[in-house]
């Protein structure tokens, strides 16, 4: 009776550390915390990798609104194309991060260096009275075809040249783009403004498309195109030269008839299309991505990157 006195302690110890056991590999084992689990791990991983770097990162000083003090007024015009079923979800974002940043940017005698016109569906009134009433509804259809994103990227460029006084330059991005105003003002500025320029990144080599604008059915336009979900820029004087192509307010439907003339031509090629045709070669800008890059880390020079994944970024 001793013996088993002394020995029972132990047996149900045993018993008992064996049944939690079990219960721990069961519960680890039962899939939906399995799957959580390795998010956890995952997300672990990737922190700390995201720690290790080969090289010590030297920061550079932050420019701040004021530090463009001496840039002329009305110095960059950026339009951002929209629809309302995405408002909540980017266009909100946007507004209350890089667009409302850029707003502050004040040139000489304190007039704004940056303009933000929008092109959606619909209004949304706070926005619009943000970025001085530029929000602006479209007569394109609401669809994604590639027919219909040309319409917009008309109305896009008659946002701009519906202006007073053109903007030395014009550039455009997406609604999922996070855009970098610092660094886009400062690789402007290293530009010369007075040249028919056109700033991107192509994600494909030289294209090669027939001539549908000057009439000649054996002539081909090469050129090459700034992915739009990298954003792109063009000069005043280049703008000003392909105007007749790619503006509704010198008759005909502008981008969107280029595009009808070449059937499955999207907006961001149509744009290289036209700058091709007037011999406007693409200056590559390595800094600004797009959707199609798949990137593990971003820099401080970066200028903008392309489909954020809100939340996750």
């Amino acid at each position: 009776m001793m013996v088993w006195r002394c020995v029972r302690p132990s047996w149900r110890f045993l018993v008992t550390i064996s049944a939690v056991a079990l219960s721990l590999f069961a519960f680890l084992h039962y899939k939906p915390i399995r799957a959580r689990l390795d998010i956890y791990l995952l997300q672990a991983q990737h922190q700390q990798a995201s720690l290790q770097v080969s090289h010590p990162i030297v920061l550079k000083q932050r420019r701040c609104p004021s530090d463009f003090a001496d840039i002329e007024g009305d110095f960059l015009f950026v339009t951002v194309k929209t629809t309302k079923q995405y408002h909540r979800l980017r266009l909100n974002l946007i507004a209350s991060t890089w667009i409302s940043d850029a707003l502050l940017f004040k040139g000489r005698n304190d007039k704004p260096v940056v303009k933000v016109a929008i092109l959606s569906d619909a209004v949304d009134d706070f926005v619009n009275t943000m970025i001085g009433g530029r929000m602006v509804k479209s007569r394109c259809p609401s669809s994604h075809n590639k027919t219909d994103l040309c319409c917009k990227q008309a109305a896009e460029f008659d946002l701009y040249y519906g202006e007073p006084k053109l903007a030395k330059w014009y550039c455009h991005f997406d609604d999922d783009n996070y855009v970098n105003m610092y660094q886009l003002l400062a690789e402007l500025e290293r530009h010369d403004a007075s040249k028919p320029l056109y700033l991107g990144k192509s994600s494909r080599g030289m294209v090669k498309l027939k001539d549908v604008i000057s009439g000649n059915e054996k002539g081909r336009v090469a050129f090459q195109f700034g992915t739009g979900g990298a954003g792109f820029c063009l000069t005043r004087v280049a703008m000003k030269q392909i105007k007749p192509k790619v503006s509704r307010t010198t008759g005909g439907l502008g981008l969107e008839g280029l595009c009808r003339k070449l059937p499955g031509l999207s907006d961001d090629v149509a744009v290289g299309y036209v700058t091709g045709f007037y011999k406007i070669g693409l200056t590559q800008v390595p800094t600004m991505h797009s959707h199609l890059e798949k990137l593990s880390a971003l820099s401080q020079d970066d200028i903008s990157v392309g489909n954020c994944n809100y939340g996750t970024i």
